[in-house]
């Protein structure tokens, strides 16, 4: 069940930071959006994970 947690996660955090690609791209900082929508999906996966570690 972990390695599917981590799979999803990344596969959020990969979805998250296209987003925020295409959406910094609108505001002429591309690279800086995709950052952006990377470290906030990345941060609420670890809060996630880390609410539910008891729960198998």
């Amino acid at each position: 069940m972990s390695k599917f947690r981590t799979v999803v996660a990344v596969i959020i955090m990969i979805l998250c930071g296209v987003a925020g690609l295409f959406l910094g791209a609108t505001l002429n900082n591309a690279i800086g959006g995709g950052i952006l929508g990377v470290l906030i999906s990345g941060i609420a996966c670890i809060i996630y994970v880390l609410d539910n570690q008891d729960k198998k």
